[in-house]
């Protein structure tokens, strides 16, 4: 942590809209590595990200094998707003605001189920499971021939989906979702694309008193920490030694999104027995790197985690793929929700190796994630406070800005070598600055 003595500033609370945004422009420099430290928890840099980032951005919200059938929905977020995600009788796919549209009630209150139509539990309008209003308690004698249902169907958000990926926006004029992911579709494809792949069960829940930011700034460019943070892994004689995390590539994809690939692995940490299926559904270059792959860790810009990881488990090396959100659930507090999700066609013995490696390092009580938690929730109330906001207290991104990227890499994007570097948080935090500054 450093301190820029540029004088004493304003109190944000007091800015309006435009000198937030100017105050933005002046002190988050990440082509310097300052990024400072009031970013992560202040109230008003909190509203401009709801209103800049989660109102105008693509967001993961489910994996359609969650929703395989007529009538599956589940109820997700996107940013402070609460979505359902449907199967609708139709055959398509539907992503509803959470509202009914006669007088705002929250229509559905479970995570997930299979209905025909949503009632709501305030005065009974139905809807259908495609959005449509169904039926009015009463409608002839409470309304008359007033009422036109059909102008009152529940709100049908855009979305798309990519490898099984459904994603929505607010944004009518965001670009296209596949424009929108860019060359991160080609390392989404060794999680999602592998092979024929099914979440396992309902996602995991729980809440951390931290930034969302610190969540994606974690996944898309420091493996440093593991040294120290996850020391006790090499101890335990899960992974050969502590800098194996270094090995591999640091990749920038644009758009805010990036990746960790740790590479190579002595060992092929996948279903033997599934290798010709990997084979014709990913391009030979794919195939190389899978064939090869120790770990890789992506973030989807703004608040996506995917995670391919491996280790030495009951006599065999064994991977498990698991993604997240970090939802944010105000400036200081994120729902962490993740999901695993593995080859359809794996044996029995391989999804429980896999769901078993993936509870003991990154489930809600793995070794991993209590490490990283420790670690977000200290460093978002140490952000807090007066004192940050007088002496623009910042943060140091300067690791690896000596380093060039290779023009070697097999894969698309800006490619370093060595996972040490902190290019992708650099690269993460100017697309976040582009976006919460924007006119």
């Amino acid at each position: 942590m450093s301190i820029i003595d540029t004088g004493k500033f304003p109190r944000l609370e007091d800015m309006t809209k435009s000198e937030l945004i100017q105050h933005l422009k002046e002190t988050v420099k990440p082509e310097e590595g300052i990024i400072p430290a009031y970013i992560f928890s202040h109230p008003k840099v909190y509203e401009l990200e709801m209103e800049k980032i989660f109102l105008k951005s693509w967001l993961f919200l489910a994996h359609k094998s969650e929703i395989p059938n007529k009538g599956d929905f589940v109820t997700r977020q996107m940013g402070e707003h609460s979505v359902i995600v449907t199967h609708g009788s139709d055959g398509d796919i539907h992503v509803l605001l959470n509202v009914c549209t006669h007088r705002g009630m929250k229509l559905c209150r479970m995570d997930h189920g299979n209905e025909k139509s949503f009632v709501c539990p305030y005065h009974g309008f139905n809807f259908k499971n495609t959005g449509d209003l169904a039926g009015v308690p009463f409608q002839k004698e409470v309304y008359g021939d007033t009422l036109d249902k059909s102008k009152m169907g529940l709100k049908e958000i855009r979305h798309d989906e990519y490898a099984g990926l459904i994603f929505a926006t607010f944004n009518e004029e965001a670009v296209p979702l596949d424009e929108y992911l860019g060359d991160i579709k080609w390392y989404l494809d060794l999680a999602f694309n592998r092979a024929e792949m099914e979440v396992q069960g309902p996602p995991m829940k729980w809440v951390v008193n931290a930034s969302w930011k610190l969540g994606s700034d974690n996944t898309i460019s420091d493996s440093y920490h593991t040294l120290v943070s996850h020391g006790s892994i090499a101890k335990l004689g899960l992974v050969p030694s502590g800098d194996y995390s270094k090995y591999g590539y640091q990749i920038y994809t644009g758009n805010g999104h990036g990746l960790n690939l740790g590479m190579p692995n002595p060992h092929f940490a996948f279903p033997e027995e599934l290798t010709e299926e990997y084979k014709e559904r990913l391009s030979p270059e794919q195939w190389g790197v899978l064939e090869k792959l120790k770990n890789m860790i992506v973030c989807v810009s703004p608040h996506m985690m995917i995670l391919i990881s491996s280790m030495d488990f009951k006599g065999k090396q064994v991977s498990n793929t698991s993604f997240r959100l970090w939802q944010p659930k105000g400036p200081d507090k994120i729902e962490i929700t993740q999901w695993q999700i593995v080859e359809k066609n794996a044996t029995k013995e391989w999804k429980e190796l896999s769901n078993q490696t993936n509870s003991l390092t990154f489930g809600a009580s793995g070794i991993f994630e209590q490490d990283d938690s420790e670690n977000w929730t200290d460093i978002t109330q140490n952000s807090k406070g007066a004192y940050h906001l007088q002496e623009n207290t910042f943060f140091n991104y300067t690791q690896g800005m000596h380093k060039k990227p290779v023009d070697d890499f097999v894969g698309p994007g800006i490619a370093y070598e060595n996972k040490f570097n902190e290019a992708n948080a650099r690269a993460f935090f100017r697309n976040w600055l582009d976006q919460v500054t924007a006119e």
